[in-house]
């Protein structure tokens, strides 16, 4: 039995040799072989070179393994094209580089193999090298960026004739044509000699030439491994594809010679045959879809491992099996409250294990779940309960004193969670409910989940429609971007009705059973000690709640964890001196409620500073000027974005198709956000185009916080607005208020914010507040902010308060 199929040796000081092991399979790849291949190069990304040369002396790489899908799994197109994404990863991690890679071509180097092959920087040859490219002759579609890089290395009319015909090149025509940097008798030796000698030239002239030059001639790289994605994933579909699996098995058993692929001789050529049809019947049929949607992921984490802690929360741990069986009790409640398919169920409670059951339970009947948050009060809480149309609302008995006197729910819609001597419905009877669901309704990818509002960036906060697949997708995402694993704790300290806590925490947690650890509320002071008492591995963090965590005392625990990585936005000017101090990395993202997250920090690559990542594969990005245009590298524009995945963004803004079809205008999500791209690749998130303050993890709209003031009978117009942060440059911003007073009023600046304390959400309080004669306004009605000050004023300590939450 053959070992690893890829091999790893470090034959000299900053050289590492890669080999690919299944020479008795001519080095083909199947899905073991690529996994591992695209892993050995992301985690020898630092090396000084890279060798890449395959086992055995008949073959560099032999393709794809037509005896062996590259969907093993299941066999769906979906895990096919996940594996075509790997495919085109091989390219982006060869040439795109920071290593020279010298590729020792042994033998055959068809189809993939010849493309990993000529991704290299050298291409040493044998004289037994041969180069093919068999894709389109049996249906396939080439991928790796050949189809771009191919013309500029032989010409356009040499490429179509080699693509086109699948025909042999043997090692003399491909010196010739440029396929080959030069040919050895010993090619495997020959690699290693010019190894060593660049391994010896000044590492940065040598990484910057190599990337100049890739530059140079293949800028549109990334578009054309997108491009190719789609063209194999559609070629895949086709009947001429799935025959090629048929055909070789036929050949192959027939004993006639012919050679598409590479597969390893066997003595029993009808099992052979069985085996091969198999094969390429995985790729058309699918025996266990992965989950698409959550109530599918949910049941498959129950019946895989019952008895692994799923949520933690304040010291107390439920298994999912544990969780399994309250969701199914809270789902008959809700049941017999007269919730279906649907339906709206508005939730405003603290973080608690009872929140989550609502929003599983929510989904299992097929409803759709509105988690609220908590601080909202006064009219901007009543537009947000308006907009969702529930037909049921679960109220924290705490908070039902502030939302009652809005007269905006009926009494017999809300169900209070906790100590209440009202006659409405009690939470606890919902969740011990003798009915019980077990089966979830079955729903689509498409099907809505839950609403997620918006800051209210463009005016009033709006509920965003997010499927099931949205959150699939994005816990997908984060997985994959901060390489999350089953033994993971992540740890969250922000509340449920953020993405945050939602989609990349719960549901990241259920697709790897992992622990999803929560916190109530964040608190700097206690911010380690829940970390190490959840026994975190992963946690969240905002610019703000950086820095308030950073500047506590440094302490002979700082580094008493279990912490290996935290992730979140944005990346502050101390990032390294925080790093160091509590010993683990920072990885940092580019995302929002309506683009989930389209750009992630690559953790191969160094990050440039300001950078929040680059675009993630299966992204289109565009930075334009008003009119949608594209703008040059370096230029900040609007951030433009699409993506070739259903559902991967929002569905809109529910019961608002005008704002729905402003956002999606010309085919591109708009962001309302400014960024910058160099030319690199690096994603530069410069401001927001929208009236926001990002003020301590909340993006805290200002038009809501200026109607807010003028609940108070002596404003007469208020203008809210963000200036410097106190917490150091790169921390977000503090809120300030300009604000008109009546005359007459006799209220100074320390009363108003007492007052606003009293009547605002917490996040909505500024920090600080200036009054001024006059604001002006522009000829259309609107503030005109412009000329107002980020100095002067009172400044108040909204930690000082001693109003609780």
């Amino acid at each position: 039995m053959e070992s690893s199929s890829v091999l790893v040796e470090h034959p000299a000081a900053g050289i590492v040799k890669i080999v690919l092991n299944r020479p008795r399979a001519l080095n083909a790849l199947n899905a073991d072989l690529l996994e591992s291949l695209v892993r050995a190069l992301r985690e020898n990304a630092q090396a000084r070179v890279i060798i890449l040369e395959g086992a055995g002396e008949r073959s560099f790489c032999a393709g794809e393994d037509l005896k062996q899908t590259l969907a093993p799994v299941t066999g769906t197109p979906q895990e096919l094209r996940e594996a075509f994404h790997k495919l085109q990863d091989l390219t982006r991690l060869t040439s795109s580089s920071q290593a020279v890679v010298i590729a020792a071509v042994q033998g055959f180097a068809i189809g993939g193999g010849a493309e990993i092959a000529l991704a290299a920087d050298f291409v040493i040859g044998g004289p037994a090298a041969k180069f093919r490219f068999p894709e389109v002759p049996i249906g396939h579609a080439a991928t790796g960026g050949i189809t771009l890089r191919l013309s500029h290395m032989v010409g356009l009319l040499k490429a179509k004739d080699l693509l086109l015909t699948g025909r042999w090149v043997e090692s003399s025509e491909a010196l010739k044509i440029g396929l080959l940097s030069e040919i050895s008798e010993e090619p495997k030796r020959r690699a290693l000699e010019l190894a060593v000698q660049i391994a010896k030239l000044p590492a940065i002239s040598l990484a910057s030439s190599k990337s100049s030059l890739e530059r140079a001639l293949f800028p549109n790289l990334e578009a054309c491994l997108q491009d190719e994605v789609n063209v194999a994933s559609y070629c895949f579909a086709q009947s001429d594809a799935a025959k090629a699996f048929t055909d070789f098995a036929a050949r192959k058993t027939r004993g006639d010679g012919a050679n598409i692929g590479a597969v390893a001789p066997g003595p029993d050529k009808s099992k052979q045959a069985s085996k091969l049809n198999a094969a390429s019947e995985a790729h058309a049929k699918a025996k266990h879809p992965p989950p698409r949607d959550i109530n599918t992921a949910l049941n498959l984490a129950v019946t895989s491992f019952p008895d692994r802690p799923f949520i933690r929360l304040a010291g107390r741990d439920i298994t999912f099996g544990e969780f399994d069986a309250a969701v199914g009790k809270l789902s008959g409640g809700l049941k017999q409250a007269g919730i279906g398919p649907g339906d709206r169920v508005l939730v405003m409670m603290a973080n608690s294990i009872e929140m989550v059951y609502s929003w599983m339970a929510t989904n299992r009947l097929g409803a759709v779940w509105v988690p609220v948050n908590t601080e909202l009060k006064s009219v901007t809480l009543k537009h947000v309960i308006q907009a969702a149309e529930p037909k049921l609302a679960i109220i924290d008995a705490a908070l039902w004193s502030e939302l009652k006197p809005l007269d905006v729910l009926e009494d017999n819609s809300v169900v209070i969670n906790g100590a209440y001597d009202g006659t409405n419905t009690n939470f606890s009877t919902l969740l011990e409910s003798d009915t019980n669901v077990d089966d979830y309704v079955r729903v689509t990818p498409a099907t809505t989940s839950a609403f997620l509002y918006t800051s209210g960036t463009t005016g009033k906060s709006k509920p965003c429609v997010l499927s099931h697949e949205y959150f699939i997708l994005q816990a997908q995402t984060l997985i994959e971007g901060c390489g999350l694993q089953k033994d993971d704790i992540l740890f969250c300290p922000f509340p449920l009705f953020h993405a945050d806590a939602t989609a990349l925490t719960i549901i990241p947690a259920i697709l790897l059973g992992a622990v999803a650890a929560l916190s109530v509320r964040f608190s700097a002071s206690r911010f380690w000690d829940e970390i190490r008492a959840a026994k975190a591995t992963v946690y969240d963090f905002m610019g703000a709640t950086l820095a308030l965590t950073y500047k506590q005392p440094p302490n002979n625990r700082d580094r008493d964890h279990s912490v290996r990585l935290a992730w979140g936005v944005p990346i502050p000017q101390f990032a390294k001196e925080y790093e160091q101090r509590f010993g683990h990395p920072l990885v940092t993202l580019y995302g929002s409620v309506e683009a989930s997250l389209p750009i992630f920090q690559d953790r191969n690559r160094e990050l440039p500073a300001g950078s929040c990542g680059r675009l993630r594969k299966g992204i289109q990005l565009r930075i334009a000027n008003d009119m949608d245009e594209e703008l040059p590298p370096n230029t900040p524009g609007h951030l433009l974005l699409r993506s070739d995945t259903p559902n991967a963004f929002f569905q809109g803004y529910f019961n608002d198709s005008t704002n729905t079809a402003t956002a999606f205008r010309g085919l591109w999500l708009h962001t309302g956000d400014i960024a910058r791209v160099d030319e690199e690749g690096n994603v530069y998130f410069v401001g927001r185009v929208k009236d926001v303050v990002r003020r301590r993890g909340e993006n805290v709209n200002a038009s809501e916080v200026e109607e807010e003031f003028l609940q108070h009978p002596d404003v007469v117009i208020a203008a809210a607005y963000g200036v410097p942060s106190q917490l150091g440059a790169g921390t977000e911003e503090d809120l300030k208020v300009a604000v008109q007073m009546r005359a007459g009023s006799t209220i100074n600046e320390k009363g108003l914010w007492e007052w606003a304390l009293q009547h605002m959400a917490r996040f909505q309080v500024p920090s600080v507040i200036e009054f001024v004669d006059q604001i002006k306004k522009t000829p259309t009605g609107k503030i005109e902010k412009g000329g107002l000050k980020t100095e002067g004023g009172q400044r108040f300590d909204l930690r000082a308060s001693k109003k609780t939450t």
